[in-house]
This record gives structure tokens, sequence and C-alpha cells, in this order.
């Protein structure tokens, strides 16, 4: 759930009133993000597009005049501050740094979905076949869900993100809401294509009161033919990542060092410490790149 604004210094509640006077600037700008107020909602966040542009806004503003104060403190302590070049080195410098911070916080939302997302479809299979079981057995739809939902202290029988949606749809039901209006809804406010498209099935099925069983079967048979392909394309996608994580990681490196050496010794080009620490610093970038792809890649199954 977002509640508030990532990297933003204070809780939103204590800055709500601050941020009514980014209300203008937010109202035009929202419209360059449309899916703002879905991705809000997809995400189980209690603030609204405006809200969570303006508090974007304020803590672009606040990083921009922080780190732009800090910048010009140490020129003014070096008697810098006349230098016109320098000045607008700072203001550029704490413009982009906010500008970063500003873009983390409008991609958060989608990456709180994608993560949700992932957390759904990772025990989703199992889940489904746990009700499937439940149902075939002669046990009540609802019962089945109860099951799912419970957390076993001495089992490991725990769907994570599946089991706090059903307790959900529990509470909701005894609450005295009907079980198909609470898995609809359900299905509408998850991410998961995967996942919005058993509950829509469960939800049509007991509408109908037709053979639920039937249905979790085929859904069964569905999402294991889905995870076989998923594991089976990354596999396959294993190979070209290897070979250039081999070319970008070893093989460029170590000739770039050799030709550097060689050219060294025809021209001046400095040769040191420093050059060396680059070359470091750029290897450790490329190897988290690789292993947040590789990581992003990999098939939201559970093994």
């Amino acid at each position: 759930m977002i509640d508030t604004i990532p990297l933003m210094p204070f809780p939103f509640k204590v800055v709500k009133s601050i941020i009514r006077g980014f209300y203008p600037i937010s109202v035009f700008l929202v419209k360059f993000f449309p899916t703002l107020e879905m991705d809000l909602e997809e995400a189980n966040s209690k603030l609204t597009a405006k809200d969570y542009l303006s508090g974007a806004l304020l803590t672009f503003t606040f990083y921009a005049l922080v780190l732009g104060f800090i910048m010009g403190a140490w020129a003014y302590r070096n008697e810098l501050l006349g230098d016109v070049g320098l000045r607008l080195t700072i203001v550029g410098v704490a413009l982009f740094v906010a500008g970063f911070i500003f873009l983390y916080s409008m991609i958060f939302p989608k990456w709180k979905i994608g993560k949700k997302k992932g957390e759904l479809e990772r025990n989703l299979l199992f889940a489904t076949r746990h009700l499937m079981i439940q149902t075939n057995a002669g046990v009540p739809l609802f019962d089945s869900i109860v099951s799912v939902s419970e957390e076993y202290v001495n089992v490991d029988l725990d769907y994570g993100a599946i089991s706090k949606e059903f307790q959900r749809i529990v509470k909701e039901v005894r609450s005295g809401k009907e079980l198909t209006d609470s898995l609809e809804e359900s299905a509408a406010r998850n991410p998961s294509t995967y996942y919005r498209r058993i509950i829509w099935q469960l939800a049509n099925a007991n509408k109908a009161g037709s053979d639920i069983g039937r249905t979790l079967k085929e859904s069964v048979a569905f999402l294991s033919d889905e995870q076989r392909i998923s594991i089976r394309a990354y596999g396959s996608q294993l190979n070209p990542l290897a070979l250039f994580y081999m070319l970008m990681c070893i093989i460029a490196p170590t000739m770039g060092l050799i030709l550097l050496m060689i050219a060294s010794t025809f021209v001046d080009i400095p040769v040191n410490e420093i050059t060396f620490a680059v070359i470091l610093i750029f290897l450790v970038v490329i190897q988290i790149m690789f292993i947040g792809l590789i990581k992003s890649r990999r098939p939201k199954v559970a093994l």
C-alpha cells in the first residue's frame, strides 16, 4: 500500500497542508501522467493522483533547495561563489538530482504494482491447486477460500499475497457481502492477469452454480502450461545474456586495457590509479545492471 511519497523527508499527514499549495501545478501536470490514478488504485493507495503528484513536487522542491543550499554554502566557504560557471553548475546539479528523485516518485507506483503482481503469481498455481483439492472433496468454495487464507504455524502452507487477499475476501463475506461480488472486486483491484482470470472464473462459476472443481482443474492445467512456457523462455534468454555479460565484463575491459597501455606508449594518455578506479566502478555498475536484468526476467514461480 502507498500511503506516502517515496523519499519524502516528512510524513504525508504532516505536510498535507503544504501540499495543497502545489494543487494548481499538479492539476496541470497530471495530464502528462494519465495512468497515475489507475496505478495508485491497483497499488491500494489511499492517495489521489492530485495529492500524490503534489507530494512529488514538494519532494522535488525540498531536495533541490537543500542540495543547492549545501553546495552553495560550500562554495561560499571556499570563496568560489563569484564564479558564474560554478553557480550554474550548482543549480544544474541540484535540479538534476531533484528531478531524478521526482521521476523515481512517479515510477514508484508501477514498481509497487509489478512487485504485487509477482507476489500474487508466485503462489497462484499452488493456491489454485489447493482450492481444486478442497472443492473436489466436497468442501464449499467459501470454506476452501478460508482454508487458503489461513496461515498455519507448524506447516509450511502460506501462500503469501494470495493468503492476504483471500483474508480480505473472507472478512468482506463475513461482514455481509456476497461471495461473488467480493471475488469480482478482488479481481478488479489486483494487477495480475492470471489472478484476475482465475478469480473471475470462480465468480462466474459460483454465480451460475456450475461445477467449480472442473473450473479449477482447467485453471490448474492452464497455469501449469504457462509456467512451463515461462521457464523455457527464461532458459533460452540466459544464453545471449551470458554471452553479452562475457563481452562487456571480461573481453571488453581486458582488450580495452591492453589497447590503452599500447596507446599510452605513443600518445601522452594518463594511466594512473584514477583510470583503474573509473574502470572498476564501470565494471561494478555493469555487474549490478546484469544482476537486476536477470532477476527481473526470472519467472514468478515458487519452486
